[in-house]
């Protein structure tokens, strides 16, 4: 793989009009090069999308979340295909726990929603035995991988429990849904976005670095597939605390391989509200740092829960 550009386009995307232009010129390539080669990784799977990533917080119809453990030992190809037909659900795992085997993300405009979806697909999957276990807040959600030391790393934090909603600020949400979605590789990509909603392409830069600040949108950069840039073995780490403010906070300023950092309600029966995932190449670099997490004042417990296969992604 070349390094060096995928590194740049995840940490170091310009925010302009001419992002490709600009990130050639931080390589001391050329633009066409550059352009080309994000091209063929995108062909080939290496990058899943480039351009601004959005906050689902900032939208109505979808701003509420949980992560659902659910017991399946039959039928699971079933289960998997009736979890993935729900429109809000966006990663799904088979993931090692004595009794929760899969585990995935729900969205939906209400708490309430949350549980009545998540208890319909149970039903339908014939499953019993679940957890539903709804975000508090997010304290880090950025998912970028170190090429050079084979782990994830990030220094971006969400510093709002709460983001402003796009109805709000009178921003076009369906646009911005449309850039995330349909962003390309190309010389003047706003262009295509300017023409159709009625900006110029430098409003529509400035607007997204706009958003950026206010983590409307919560980053602009090239999105890897981790599993196909090397990254084999991703921990989901579950912990114990009786005060998970703090811990939280903890973590966040001392651990930077952390990608998603969340507070999570929990029921009686399932006591640990912390959970941050970290990806890298070998699970010996995931137990490492899972040892500097034990050592955080407040830790009760940790147990990593390593992805075993992807459903979804």
């Amino acid at each position: 793989m070349d390094k060096e550009l995928l590194m740049k386009a995840q940490y170091e995307m310009p925010v302009s009009e001419d992002p490709f232009a600009e990130l050639a010129e931080k390589l001391d390539r050329s633009v066409e090069s550059v352009i080309e080669s994000l091209r063929e990784y995108l062909r080939s799977g290496v990058v899943k999308k480039v351009g601004p990533q959005l906050n689902y917080k900032a939208f109505r119809g979808i701003s509420f979340a949980a992560l659902v453990g659910a017991e399946v030992r039959e039928n699971l190809e079933r289960a998997v295909e009736v979890i993935n037909s729900d429109r809000g659900v966006k990663h799904n795992f088979l993931r090692e726990h004595d009794v929760y085997n899969i585990w995935f993300t729900i969205k939906a405009p209400s708490k309430e929603e949350l549980f009545e979806r998540t208890k319909a697909l149970m039903e339908r999957c014939g499953v019993d035995n679940y957890v539903v276990l709804p975000s508090v807040r997010v304290y880090k959600m950025d998912v970028k991988y170190d090429l050079f030391r084979g782990v994830s790393f990030s220094t971006r934090a969400e510093e709002r429990a709460e983001v402003p909603k796009v109805e709000e600020l009178g921003v076009d949400g369906d646009m911005l849904r449309d850039m995330e979605r349909n962003f390309a590789v190309e010389e003047r990509p706003f262009r295509r976005f300017a023409e159709k909603y009625g900006y110029t392409e430098s409003e529509l830069a400035d607007l997204i670095a706009e958003l950026i600040e206010k983590r409307v949108v919560r980053d602009f950069y090239a999105v890897l597939n981790g599993q196909k840039a090397g990254f084999r073995e991703n921990g989901m780490n579950l912990i114990r605390t009786e005060e998970p403010e703090r811990v939280a906070e903890r973590l966040l300023r001392r651990i930077p391989e952390i990608t998603h950092l969340v507070q999570r309600e929990v029921p009686e029966n399932w006591n640990y509200p912390v959970y941050f995932m970290v990806h890298a190449v070998n699970r010996e670099i995931i137990e490492g740092i899972a040892e500097k997490a034990r050592d955080v004042e407040g830790v009760e417990e940790l147990r990593i829960l390593y992805s075993l296969r992807s459903f979804k992604d």
